[in-house]
């Protein structure tokens, strides 16, 4: 049986009224901003749920009755956003539609709490009403957790969705502009958050989505106020999607290094660029890789997953390998480019795509393999919080500042000094109140 992680979701009603009383955080090491230096031996009030006030210790004026929270030796920095998931379909060693239920997505969100993520998007592997009513419950208070956007069900030429068979069924098979505009229409009428299109052959296996096709679907979001974000592998296809409109890529271009052109049109179109390096970066590994035993990955990822993960790496031929890294290669020297060039990047981890990508933890893991293809580890955290959270369009999420809902992370140590230390949770805080990090059975 596997574990679940006891969170905040499942808690009971989560209502202004519940709210806590005004709480004064000091002490810690505050990274209110990733884009600016760090405040030594902070303050910050939070009530009602959201920032007060942001100081140095002993600078504010507080009300009557302020209880006080000492973080004394602590690092505070902005909860995560993570735009780009694909929840609900594994359920320990299965991933199969049948998994994707009320209670395994409820699980999942959990699993994003845990590991200090304030939102998330599922991006176009969400069929039905049910993500919908949990979406709904949640705005309306009755649900906690990370705030859950959805990009409903996306858009490809038939049968050519998602390159998981589970996950292909959940997007619209379409053939002609009026197909793909009444598509569009539907979700936006679900409210949607964003608008998912694959454009991708999968090697020549599957029709791609033509250009006529999503040109006439970016169109149609468009005219709705609605965001489009493109699955995208060609560098080609990247190049007409920015021409078409495109508002964000959930990949980088993976068939060649990104060229000077399209990292011009992208800065220039204030493209939001995810670079989802970890599912690839995964298919690198010839033998199980160290991150296999960290805490926080055990802590969230089902034993039998782990299991099943580590035996894998005996199966993977040299050549496949080899292939992997050539690919990852021209990923990271890409990204190295774009954030060279002060494109806009943003954060996605894709957990969920595939067996075994699990949740929560691949956030981290994403950080530091940004930082490993040349971002700064503040340049890591803004992509993560700042960034992010400015194309979700959650005007009140992404720094720790006033007005702000107070989500944050308490951290052991300082992730300016090491990415890593992101995954040294003291505690978790969303919408003001703790998130439990209980995990049941252990």
């Amino acid at each position: 049986m596997r574990s679940r992680i006891a969170g905040f979701l499942l808690a009971a009603v989560c209502t202004a009224s519940a709210a806590p009383a005004a709480t004064l955080f000091e002490g810690a090491r505050l990274i209110a901003d990733p884009r600016r230096p760090a405040i030594e031996n902070s303050a910050f009030l939070v009530d009602g749920g959201r920032i007060v006030k942001v100081g140095k210790k002993g600078s504010l004026k507080l009300p009557v009755g302020t209880t006080r929270v000492d973080l004394t030796g602590k690092t505070v920095m902005p909860a995560l956003i993570d735009s780009h998931i694909h929840i609900g379909y594994q359920n320990g060693l299965s991933y199969s539609v049948e998994s994707y239920t009320r209670e395994n997505l409820i699980d999942h969100l959990n699993r994003y709490a845990y590991c200090g993520v304030a939102a998330v998007l599922s991006l176009g592997t969400d069929p039905g009403d049910m993500p919908l009513q949990i979406r709904d419950e949640q705005r309306a208070g009755r649900l906690g957790g990370p705030l859950f956007l959805l990009a409903g069900r996306g858009l490809a030429a038939p049968n050519a969705g998602p390159n998981n068979p589970a996950l292909k069924p959940s997007a619209y098979g379409v053939t002609t502009e009026e197909e793909a505009r009444s598509a569009v229409r539907e979700q936006i009428a679900n409210q949607v958050d964003f608008i998912k299109v694959w454009v991708d052959d999968r090697n020549g296996t599957v029709q791609k989505l033509s250009p006529a096709l999503y040109r006439a679907a970016i169109d149609e979001a468009h005219k709705h106020g609605t965001l489009v974000i493109a699955h995208v592998y060609y560098l080609d296809d990247a190049k007409d999607l920015v021409r078409a409109g495109i508002d964000g890529f959930a990949h980088l271009v993976r068939d060649k290094e990104m060229d000077d052109e399209v990292i011009t049109l992208i800065k220039q179109h204030r493209v939001f660029v995810m670079p989802n390096l970890a599912l690839a970066q995964n298919a690198t590994y010839a033998e199980p890789p160290a991150w296999l035993n960290d805490d926080l990955y055990r802590a969230v990822t089902p034993a039998a997953v782990i299991a099943r993960l580590r035996a894998s790496y005996a199966q993977r031929s040299p050549e496949a390998v080899a292939r992997a890294r050539a690919i990852y290669t021209n990923m990271q020297h890409s990204l190295e480019k774009l954030n060279a060039a002060g494109a806009r990047i943003g954060f996605g981890a894709d957990s969920g795509a595939a067996p075994d990508h699990f949740h929560g933890y691949n956030d981290h893991r994403e950080l530091q393999l940004m930082v490993e293809a040349g971002m700064t580890r503040a340049q890591a955290l803004t992509a993560a919080t700042v960034t992010s959270a400015e194309f979700l369009r959650l005007t009140d999420r992404g720094t720790i500042t006033s007005g702000k809902s107070a989500d944050f992370l308490v951290l052991d140590a300082n992730p300016l000094d090491n990415i890593a230390n992101t995954e040294k949770i003291s505690k978790v805080y969303l919408r003001g109140q703790e998130v439990s990090r209980r995990i049941a059975g252990r």
